[in-house]
């Protein structure tokens, strides 16, 4: 069938305020606010990002990280609790240093289906409003990233939700690394979009990864079909922005995750952290913000079963930019910001079709986004992507007999369609992932995404976390 596109246009939208390269404590999302001083007359280290080793900062399961061991209740109307961000994993422990943190939250053995949300602590009453970054089922681990400003305390907010009741699930928090203020002495990365572009997918090379074994992936010099070099093999190319697909569909797959490091765990040593969770017969994507080995690599391990994997490069991770530059830098938002949703009337409620693409203007959406600046809020200015979680929902059948799963694709505006996924949503689910959307020129418009589904129909959602500034 021939691939149908057509073009949707956000609404107007109210400006959205972010969280000042000075600020270190969240404002109510769309409200100005002032910016702390700096240290310099530049942004400095302000938007880099610091990888740091994986670790966990919290779990209530049993010993306990930071938190009493019992699982979280969970109601329709949302329960809170708080989680430490400052201090914790090698994250500095002085708010005036960091913006925000970049961390995989896990739910685990949920009684109830639900959503999970995160925001920093201290918003006003509603919190990260209609947003949601995890939409888990009963009994599933389900992980997803996120990049969350740090709030009152240094502390963020966790909400469960579960419509049909209360109930209760488990929480584990990685953390991934940080991104700095002005303020902050340390120059860290910036994140260059790149792509989107597959280095490695194991059904082509290596065959499947079996129970507690570990395999390389070569980054540094990496080829992508049509991109040579999609990361530069550079020493200051410090790490890269992956989407890690596990495809557990293998005979002998079994309940498993993936992690990433960037050394090689030896044999019968287990992760502490994970990176995606999978169950037999599925397949589920995740967002990775991997540090780079000494070997130019990162290292995949497998916890159980057979499996196979597949690795998206969405951007690289450089050190020693020049502070005159805004190139790469990581801005979040005060909140999530629900960007759009194609269930609503504003946006035609109507699914994106089998084979088909279509193209989103975030223009009035970039120009629309603010920063605190002395007392007052000025335009954040040019723009080379966003970062936000998009949710697969309500996936239909081409045929009502015929059982479907599909899978969505991002790519730059006025760019071919490269053969990468963003999510990966079998019927009956909600599936979301952080991803990187790089912006492409359409039409004129230099803030264009487009999007594609495989299969079935299905509609679908954005909520932005943080853009990445162009100079």
């Amino acid at each position: 069938m021939r691939s149908m596109s057509f073009k949707r246009t956000t609404r107007a939208l109210l400006a959205v305020a972010l969280l000042g390269v000075g600020v270190s404590v969240a404002a109510p999302a769309g409200s100005p606010t002032a910016g702390a001083p700096v240290a310099c007359a530049t942004l400095c280290a302000g938007g880099e990002f610091h990888p740091l080793d994986p670790v966990r900062i919290f779990d209530n399961r049993p010993p306990g990280i930071n938190s009493p061991v019992g699982p979280k209740p969970t109601s329709p109307g949302g329960s809170e609790f708080t989680v430490q961000l400052l201090g914790e994993g090698g994250i500095p422990a002085d708010a005036a240093d960091v913006l925000a943190v970049v961390v995989n939250v896990t739910v685990a053995d949920a009684t109830r289906r639900g959503s999970l949300t995160v925001f920093p602590t201290g918003l006003a009453a509603g919190g990260a409003g209609e947003s949601s970054l995890v939409n888990y089922l009963a009994n599933r681990n389900t992980p997803n990233v996120a990049i969350i400003g740090v709030g009152n305390g240094g502390t963020a907010t966790v909400r469960l939700t579960t419509p049909s009741g209360a109930g209760t699930a488990n929480v584990a928090i990685d953390v991934f690394g940080w991104i700095s203020t002005s303020n902050n002495d340390d120059r860290g990365a910036r994140l260059i979009s790149a792509g989107p572009g597959r280095i490695y997918d194991s059904r082509e090379t290596g065959g499947v990864l079996g129970p507690d074994q570990s395999r390389a992936v070569q980054v540094l010099g990496a080829d992508a079909p049509g991109q040579p070099d999609i990361v530069p093999n550079r020493g200051t190319v410090s790490g890269v922005m992956i989407n890690l697909t596990a495809i557990n569909r293998e005979p002998g797959s079994a309940n498993t995750n993936l992690a990433v490091t960037p050394n090689p765990l030896p044999a019968g040593t287990p992760a502490t952290t994970s990176n995606t969770n999978v169950i037999p017969g599925l397949v589920k994507a995740n967002l990775v913000f991997a540090p780079i080995g000494p070997d130019g690599r990162i290292h995949i391990k497998n916890r159980n079963g057979n499996i196979h994997f597949a690795v998206d490069v969405l951007g690289y991770l450089e050190n020693g930019k020049s502070v005159d530059t805004r190139e790469g830098r990581i801005i979040p938002l005060d909140a999530p910001f629900r960007a759009f949703d194609t269930r609503e009337p504003a946006f035609g409620n109507v699914p994106l079709g089998f084979g088909s693409a279509e193209d989103w203007s975030f223009q009035a959406f970039a120009e629309s986004v603010t920063m605190p600046s002395g007392g007052s809020s000025i335009p954040v200015g040019n723009q080379l992507a966003l970062i936000g979680n998009v949710t697969g929902t309500g996936l239909q059948r081409l045929y009502a007999t015929v059982p479907v799963s599909t899978f969505i694709s991002a790519y730059p505006g006025g760019t071919k369609r490269s053969e990468t996924s963003i999510i990966n949503v079998p019927e009956g689910e909600n599936v979301p992932n952080m991803t990187l959307l790089r912006y492409g020129t359409a039409d004129g418009d230099p803030y264009v995404v487009q999007m594609y589904n495989h299969n079935g129909s299905i509609h679908y959602l954005l909520d932005v976390y943080a853009v990445v500034l162009a100079d």
